[in-house]
C-alpha cells in the first residue's frame, strides 16, 4: 500500500510564499508608478502614450500575480500591485510639486480595488486552470491592450502617435497567441480566448470613456 503523504508541508509552503509575493507586488508597483510619473512629458513622441497607458499597468498587474502561490494571493497581488502603482505615481508627482486630482485618485483607486483582483485571479487561472478559466484569465490583459489600442487609434488619433497604438495592438495579439499556445489545449479553449478577448476589447472603450468623465467632473 502506498503511504499517504500529508499535504501540510504544501500548505505551509504556500503560506510562506504569500508575504514575499505581496511584498514584491507592492515594491515593483511603487517603482512602476514612480517611473510612470517621471516619464510623462519626457519620452519621445512615438513612446509618449506609454506614460499614460492603462495597458502597461494592466499587464504589469497581471505579471505580478503570476508567481503567487494561490489564487487568493494572486488576486491580492493584482490589487496591491495597482495600489502600489497609484501610490508611487501620486507620491512622485507630489514630491515634484504636482498634486494629483481627486478624479485621478477615484478612477485608479476603483481600478485597483475592482480590476486588480480580477487581473490577479485571471493570472492564476491562466497559470493553473485548464479550459475556460485559463481562456478567461488570458483575455483580461490581451483585451485591455487591444481595446486601448483601438481607443487610441480612434479617439486619440489627433493627439498621439498612431505607431504606438499599432504596436500595442500587435503586442496584444502576440500575447494572446503566445499565451494560448503555452497554456490552452484544444481548438475550443483557443476559440474561447479569442471571443473573451474580443469582448474585453469591445467593453474597454466604453468603461474608459466613463472613467474619463470621472476625471473631468471630479476636481
Amino acid at each position: 500500500m502506498t503511504p499517504v503523504v500529508p499535504d501540510v508541508p504544501t500548505r505551509s509552503h504556500r503560506r510562506r510564499g504569500t508575504a514575499p509575493a505581496l511584498a514584491i507586488a507592492i515594491a515593483l508597483g511603487l517603482c512602476a508608478g514612480a517611473a510612470t510619473a517621471l516619464a510623462q512629458g519626457r519620452l519621445p513622441a512615438g513612446w509618449a502614450p506609454l506614460a499614460n497607458s492603462s495597458g502597461s499597468w494592466t499587464l504589469l498587474a497581471f505579471l505580478l500575480a503570476l508567481p503567487a502561490p494561490t489564487a487568493l494571493t494572486g488576486a491580492l497581488c493584482g490589487c496591491t500591485g495597482l495600489v502600489g502603482m497609484l501610490a508611487g505615481y501620486v507620491a512622485t508627482d507630489l514630491a515634484r510639486g504636482y498634486p494629483s486630482s481627486t478624479g485621478l485618485l477615484v478612477f485608479w483607486g476603483a481600478a485597483a480595488v475592482l480590476a486588480g483582483p480580477l487581473l490577479g485571479l485571471g493570472a492564476q487561472w491562466w497559470r493553473r486552470r485548464p479550459g475556460t478559466r485559463a481562456a478567461l484569465g488570458l483575455s483580461a490583459p490581451c483585451g485591455v491592450l487591444l481595446g486601448e489600442a483601438g481607443y487610441g487609434l480612434t479617439v486619440l488619433a489627433a493627439s498621439t502617435d498612431p505607431r504606438y497604438w499599432w504596436g500595442q495592438a500587435v503586442g496584444g495579439v502576440l500575447l494572446l497567441g503566445a499565451g494560448a499556445v503555452r497554456k490552452l489545449r484544444g481548438v475550443g479553449a483557443c476559440a474561447q480566448a479569442v471571443l473573451f478577448t474580443a469582448a474585453v476589447a469591445t467593453a474597454f472603450p466604453v468603461l474608459y470613456l466613463h472613467g474619463s468623465v470621472v476625471l473631468l467632473l471630479v476636481p
